[in-house]
């Protein structure tokens, strides 16, 4: 197992480059003894600890067009939850492509899920080694605002790691961690733009008995612009080293398009055999 941390940025289908890169490490058997994600990027690390290559991407590519997987009409028949994670975790999906669990019980990694505490619109991270409490963990993590139905778990009222930690670089750092592998799944030139009136005016409804939240909500293209540039000053200091799309990924979140998905997929895959040399002679140091 080498030294360092890996920090896994979500982004709801556009996750499929971060398949792509975990791949990739697997393949070459490149273990990080500490792996942290936020959103779908907690997805992608599960099956990254449990050693299961492909599987990420199989599921989110085969299952793109599946109603009952996600899409407007799982959000209606749900009454408020785009995505329908027991699908995900439970019975097909993980029916045919069994999870590990073994795997996740043993692991030398660890791994830890972000999510954000609904009343106070700060992280919350969870370890769970047991897959009922992991999944309910990424679940938290998971759950889009607007989209998505607040999730109750260990006390907490939570939503998206998103929303109060789009890329968990300073967790990281802060836990002891001197070297850093940062994944992102949006372009060097990307930059959030501010919330237009409307989607904060739904914010302010939906969420107004949490304003801490609403706070958090409305700050979010702030707060993630901040973050991205702190993690580009920390890379040109050769302090931290990032693999990210060297082009935009034209897919939304909720992308149903498999041809797209499949590009970002191999688009993180070659990304990342381009970087792998100059990755590991930086955690070597």
């Amino acid at each position: 197992m080498i030294r360092g941390a890996l920090v896994i940025e979500g982004g709801a289908m556009r996750s499929l480059y971060a398949s792509g890169v975990l791949d990739i490490f697997l393949e070459n058997q490149i273990e990080f003894p500490y792996v942290i994600g936020s959103s779908a990027g907690t997805l992608i690390a599960a099956n990254y600890v449990a050693k299961h290559i492909g599987r990420s991407a199989r599921i989110n590519i085969i299952h793109s067009n599946d109603s009952n997987y996600f899409g407007i009409r799982q959000f209606i028949k749900s009454r408020g939850n785009i995505f329908n994670f027991n699908y995900l975790y439970h019975s097909p999906i993980n029916d045919l492509y069994p999870y590990d669990v073994d795997a996740l019980r043993t692991t030398k990694q660890k791994f830890i899920i972000t999510a954000t505490n609904c009343k106070t619109g700060s992280p919350v991270y969870f370890e769970k080694r047991k897959y009922e409490e992991m999944t309910e963990a990424l679940t938290a993590s998971c759950s889009l605002p607007l989209l998505s139905k607040i999730v109750k778990i260990d006390g907490y009222q939570c939503l998206d790691g998103g929303i109060s930690t789009p890329v968990a670089i300073c967790k990281a750092i802060e836990d002891g961690n001197q070297k850093v592998v940062v994944v992102l799944t949006r372009d060097l030139e990307y930059r959030k733009k501010e919330h237009s009136p409307l989607i904060k005016l739904l914010f302010k409804v939906m969420y107004r008995k949490y304003p801490a939240l609403t706070r958090s909500l409305i700050d979010m293209p702030h707060h993630y612009n901040q973050v991205v540039e702190e993690i580009t000053a920390l890379e040109k200091a050769g302090m931290v080293f990032v693999i990210r799309p060297q082009k935009s990924l034209s897919i939304s979140r909720t992308e149903k398009n498999a041809r797209k998905l499949l590009s970002a997929y191999y688009m993180g895959r070659d990304d990342t055999k381009e970087l792998l040399d100059k990755m590991l002679k930086y955690l070597e140091v």
